[in-house]
C-alpha cells in the first residue's frame, strides 16, 4: 500500500465508521436525527443518507421501516446478506477459520473489540468489528501525536488488515448490499464503502 492509497484510507475513515455502525445495530433515533442533519448540509448533487421516500413517513415511521429493513438484511428469520467473513468464505460461522484469523491479528496488532451487550454481533467477523478496527488503525495513523513508530506500526496493521482480511471479501459483500438494500443509507453508504475500499 502506498502513501497516497493509506492517504485515500485516512480521508475515507468515518465512511467506515459509518458502515460499521450501520452494520453493528439498528438505526436509532439520535443516529437518524444525525443522517439527516448531514443530509440538510448536502449539495444538490450528493446523495442524501435517508431517502426521501423514508423521510416522508415521519420519523417514528421512518424508524420502523429501518428496523425492519436492518432484520430484513442482517438478521432474518432468512437474512440477505450476511456480515461475515466466514458466510463469504464458505466456512463455519462462529468459532471457524475466519473467526479465528481476524482475533489472531488483533491480538498480535494489540487492538481489542469490545462488543458492546446491545449490539447483536456474534464474532469477531462480522464485519462491523473490521470497519470499526479498520478506522481506529486509520485515526493512529493520522494523528501526528501518535510519534513516528506507533503511525507505522498502525500503517502496517492497515496493509495487513486491509490485504489478508477485508479486500478479500468486503467489496464483494458491500456490492451485494449495495445492490440488496431497499432503503438508504444501507445501500449507498455500502456502494461508498466498497469503492473506497477497492481505491487504496
Amino acid at each position: 500500500m502506498k502513501d497516497p492509497e493509506l492517504q485515500t484510507l485516512i480521508m475515507g475513515r468515518d465512511v467506515f465508521l459509518l458502515m460499521s455502525r450501520l452494520l453493528g445495530k439498528e438505526i436509532d433515533r439520535p443516529l437518524y436525527r444525525t443522517l439527516l442533519a448531514a443530509d440538510t448540509q448536502a449539495t444538490a448533487s450528493e446523495t442524501l443518507l435517508i431517502g426521501a421516500e423514508t423521510r416522508s413517513l415521519g420519523e417514528d415511521e421512518a424508524l420502523q421501516a429501518l428496523s425492519a429493513e436492518y432484520c430484513r438484511l442482517f438478521v432474518g428469520p432468512r437474512p440477505v446478506c450476511l456480515p461475515y467473513e466466514s458466510v463469504y468464505r464458505g466456512e463455519a460461522v462462529i468459532g471457524g477459520r475466519a473467526e479465528h484469523r481476524i482475533k489472531m491479528f488483533m491480538e498480535h496488532h494489540h487492538v481489542e473489540a469490545v462488543i458492546p451487550t446491545a449490539y447483536p454481533l456474534l464474532a469477531c467477523d462480522h464485519l462491523a468489528i473490521g470497519l470499526a478496527v479498520l478506522h481506529h488503525l486509520l485515526d493512529v495513523c493520522a494523528e501526528p501525536s501518535a510519534g513516528t513508530s506507533a503511525r507505522g506500526r498502525a500503517r502496517d496493521a492497515v496493509r495487513r488488515l486491509m490485504d489478508d482480511h477485508l479486500l478479500a471479501w468486503a467489496p464483494s459483500f458491500l456490492n451485494d448490499l449495495h445492490v440488496t438494500a431497499r432503503l438508504e443509507p444501507y445501500g449507498g453508504v455500502a456502494g461508498f464503502t466498497a469503492r473506497l475500499m477497492l481505491e487504496q
